[in-house]
């Protein structure tokens, strides 16, 4: 059986949302790189896509950015998945992802800045594994955590809703609300040195001149 790419998943759960919670568990794509490319404008990625698919390019953006809310910014992901990445992915490949998923989400890319919502989620996954050292202390982490227990729904409440869900009217989906990364040592930097304002889009500006098509 053929695998699917990452685009036909994220076409597929467009159409059918309620998917998101099997697609959670299963491995990533080996393509979902092309689903970043996408969403922060790369090259001809869109049209590409919407070549392979039929759809028009805003169909197909929609579904690459639904399909990265859902299933690599969800809370339950790890600091690989929320970059698009395995953990066998190399160092350039890792920052490479960060810089679109950062791309994606700078204000000046869509006029509402709802996606702002996850940029912590990205830089804190990127924090967590920028570095030898913190990738393997991450890593040990990761090898002795304890298995996730499924949560419920407590009876009569509504599941919340992502800015994709707004925008497109789907069933609700448990949206990926940005959650901080737990700290371990010599993880996660410096304590109490307060960010200053910008600094993660000026970052994310020299970071792009390396990520070029």
């Amino acid at each position: 059986m053929r695998e699917e790419t990452a685009l036909e998943l994220a076409v597929g759960l467009l159409q059918l949302p309620s998917r998101a919670r099997a697609l959670r568990d299963a491995p990533l794509p080996r393509d979902v790189d092309a689903l970043l490319a996408i969403v922060a404008g790369e090259g001809r990625a869109s049209a590409d896509a919407a070549r392979l698919t039929g759809l028009p390019e805003t169909k197909v953006g929609d579904a690459a950015g639904f399909y990265i809310e859902q299933i690599l910014l969800h809370p339950d992901a790890d600091s690989y998945r929320a970059l698009g990445a395995t953990a066998e992915a190399t160092n350039d490949q890792l920052r490479r992802n960060m810089a679109l998923l950062l791309k994606w989400l700078h204000p000046d890319h869509e006029a509402n800045g709802e996606r702002t919502i996850y940029v912590s989620r990205v830089t804190n996954a990127w924090n967590n594994i920028k570095t030898a050292d913190r990738r393997l202390a991450y890593d040990a982490t990761r090898k002795w955590a304890p298995p996730t227990r499924p949560q419920h729904q407590a009876p009569g409440s509504a599941p919340g809703r992502s800015p994709m869900h707004q925008r497109n009217g789907h069933a609700p989906v448990r949206a990926a609300r940005p959650a901080a990364a737990p700290r371990v040592a010599g993880v996660g930097g410096r304590r109490g040195r307060p960010r200053r304002r910008g600094s993660i889009w000026r970052i994310l500006g020299m970071l792009l001149g390396r990520v070029r098509p």
